[in-house]
């Protein structure tokens, strides 16, 4: 469950593989278009690969490098767990075809 930014009442979220999911989500309360945040975790994931080059030169470094990564994969799997939403901003995709149903009959 996550707080709705708009009226703080509770939205169920769907599971963080299920995009279709995710495209459709709204409060039941106010009928706000939500989306997940992206997860702040990520920003860590490009540290890792430098710190294990690193682990290289000695044992207390590689102990370094093994608790950052389990600290980085633990805070994205607690993110995707219990995720954060914000109030859509981007417009929906423009649909490819338009229907004219107010203009001449053929």
């Amino acid at each position: 469950m996550a707080m709705c930014p708009a009226c703080d009442h509770d939205v169920r979220t769907p599971s963080f593989l299920n995009l279709v999911g995710w495209s459709h989500l709204s409060c039941a309360h106010c009928k706000a278009r939500l989306e997940m945040k992206p997860p702040r975790s990520v920003v860590l994931g490009p540290l890792i690969a430098p710190l294990f080059v690193l682990a290289r030169q000695g044992r207390i470094f590689e102990i370094i490098a093994f608790l950052f990564m389990f600290a980085t994969i633990l805070f994205l799997l607690l993110e995707t767990a219990r995720p954060k939403v914000r109030l859509r901003k981007r417009p929906l995709p423009k649909p490819a075809i338009r229907l004219n149903i107010d203009g001449p009959s053929n």
